[in-house]
C-alpha cells in the first residue's frame, strides 16, 4: 500500500495544487492521499481566505482522501516549526510511504545536500551564522549567507525562495526523525510564490488573494480554481463574506491587538513566544503613534524583524501563545491526527490506521468523544480552538455555530 502525504495551506486550492497533486500520485502511483493542512491562520501570520472546513471540503472534492489539520502552533510558525509538527503528524500514522512538496528548483538532490548540511550544522557554520546575526539580519538572510560563506552560493540560492525553504525543512525533519518516508518533489509550474500576475490559468495563492482583496468578490478568480470547487469557493466566500469587508476585518483585528498590548504589562508580554530582545518595549510604544495596523507594522519593521515575523508575533500575542507552553509542547510532542476532512478512501485508511500498530497518534473526528478530555492533548488542542475563535470572531460568525466544538469532518461518501 502507498500513501502519499502533502504538507499544505490550500489558501484556496487552486489549479497549481491540482497540478502538484496529479504530479505527486503519478510519481509515486500512491493508493490514497493525505494532507496535513494549516488551520485558520496561516503560516505567514494572516487569516486564512476562507475556514479551514470550507478548505478541507475543497480538498477533498479535487482528490485528497484525508485532510488531517497541522495544529496551530506549527502551523502559524517559522518554516522549521511548520515543518516539524507536519512531518511528525505523517510519521505518527504509521502508513504514510511518500511525502511530496513542490519547490521552485524542482532538484531533490539539491535539496537534499543543503538539508543534511543544516541538520549537522558544524562550527564553522555556526560561528557564521552568529557573525551575520550580530550584524542585525533577520534569521532567514543570516542562514543564507552562512551556507553561501560554507557551502557556497548555488546552496545558498535555495534558501531565498519560499518553496525550496520549506522542501528543505520537510528533509531535514525526515532526517532527524531517522523517517522512512520517501521524498519526492514537483517543480513548481506557472506563477512563482509572490508573483502577482497569473500565468495561463495559473495563479499563486499570493495573487487570488490580492485579486480577491481588490475585487471583493469570489467570481473574480473562478479560472484559477479546479472545476470541482468553483461553485464551493464562492458559496462558501460569499457566506464567508457577507456584511464584512476585508478593511473592516483588519480595522478589528488592529483594535483587539492594541487593547491586549495596552492591557498587558511587559513582563507579560515579554512571555510571549517569539518576542524577543526587548520587543516589548516595542510594542508598548508603537501602539500610541500607529493609527492603522500597516503603520504599526512598519514602526515595528528592521532587519531582524521581518514583516512575515511580525505577522506570527501578533498572532501569537493575540492568541496568547506563550514560550513556555511552546516549549513543553516541543519537549513532549504530542499530537494527534485532527480530521477535518475525508472521502471513502478515507474511511477506508483510518480504518487501517486504527488497527496498526505503527500508528501512534489518535485520530479525532469528534473532541467532545475523544481526546480533549486527557490532558496530554489538552494544551495543544486548546490553542486551535482560541485559534477558531478569533477567526470567526473577525469574520463576524457566530460563535457556537463555528466553534471546533461543534463543526464536524467533511464527509464525501
Amino acid at each position: 500500500m502507498r500513501v502519499l502525504g502533502i504538507i499544505a495551506e490550500y489558501n484556496p486550492f487552486h489549479n497549481g495544487h491540482l497540478y502538484q497533486l496529479k504530479e505527486s500520485i503519478e510519481q509515486t502511483n500512491a493508493d490514497f492521499v493525505v494532507a496535513v493542512m494549516s488551520g485558520n491562520f496561516t503560516q505567514r501570520g494572516e487569516l486564512a481566505v476562507l475556514s479551514k472546513w470550507s478548505r478541507a471540503e475543497m480538498a477533498v472534492e479535487c482528490g485528497i482522501d484525508l485532510v488531517l489539520e497541522n495544529p496551530f502552533v506549527f502551523a502559524c510558525n517559522n518554516a522549521e516549526y511548520f515543518a516539524k509538527g507536519a512531518v511528525a503528524i505523517l510519521n505518527g500514522l504509521g502508513c504514510v510511504t511518500h511525502l511530496s512538496f513542490g519547490s521552485e528548483s524542482g532538484d531533490l538532490e539539491s535539496l537534499k545536500k543543503v538539508a543534511d548540511f543544516l541538520t549537522n550544522e558544524g562550527q564553522a557554520y555556526q560561528q557564521a551564522l552568529k557573525k551575520n546575526l550580530d550584524k542585525g539580519f533577520s534569521y532567514p538572510k543570516a542562514r543564507s549567507e552562512a551556507v553561501s560563506e560554507c557551502v557556497g552560493q548555488e546552496a545558498a540560492a535555495l534558501l531565498r525562495d519560499p518553496n525550496n525553504i520549506l522542501a528543505i525543512e520537510y528533509l531535514k525533519q525526515l532526517k532527524l526523525t531517522n523517517s522512512d518516508i520517501i521524498p519526492v518533489t514537483v517543480k513548481r509550474k506557472g506563477a512563482g510564490y509572490h508573483d502577482i500576475l497569473p500565468i495561463g490559468t495559473i495563479a499563486s495563492a499570493s495573487a487570488i488573494r490580492k485579486m480577491l482583496e481588490d475585487k471583493k468578490t469570489g467570481e473574480t478568480i473562478t479560472e484559477f480554481l479546479p472545476i470541482e470547487v468553483q461553485e464551493i469557493f464562492n458559496t462558501a466566500f460569499h457566506k464567508q463574506y457577507e456584511g464584512i469587508s476585508f478593511e473592516r476585518i483588519e480595522q478589528d483585528y488592529y483594535k483587539l491587538m492594541v487593547a491586549k498590548i495596552l492591557t498587558m504589562p511587559e513582563t507579560e508580554l515579554s512571555t510571549i513566544f517569539s518576542v524577543r530582545e526587548g520587543l516589548e518595549n516595542k510594542l508598548k510604544s508603537a501602539v500610541r503613534t500607529a493609527e492603522n495596523l500597516e503603520v504599526f507594522k512598519q514602526t515595528i519593521l528592521s532587519k531582524r524583524y521581518t514583516a512575515t515575523r511580525i505577522s506570527r508575533i501578533l498572532v501569537h500575542l493575540l492568541i496568547g501563545l506563550n514560550r513556555e507552553d511552546f516549549q513543553d509542547i516541543i519537549r513532549n510532542l504530542d499530537l494527534y491526527a485532527r480530521v477535518l476532512g475525508f472521502n471513502k478512501k478515507g474511511t477506508e485508511l483510518l480504518k487501517q490506521m486504527k488497527k496498526s500498530e505503527k500508528a501512534c497518534l489518535p485520530c479525532i473526528t469528534n473532541v467532545n468523544k475523544q481526546v480533549y478530555g486527557i490532558e496530554q492533548y489538552r494544551k495543544l488542542l486548546s490553542y486551535d480552538f482560541i485559534a477558531s475563535d478569533l477567526y470567526n470572531l473577525l469574520l463576524n460568525q457566530n460563535l457556537y455555530d463555528y466553534s471546533d466544538y461543534v463543526k464536524m469532518p467533511y464527509r464525501k461518501l
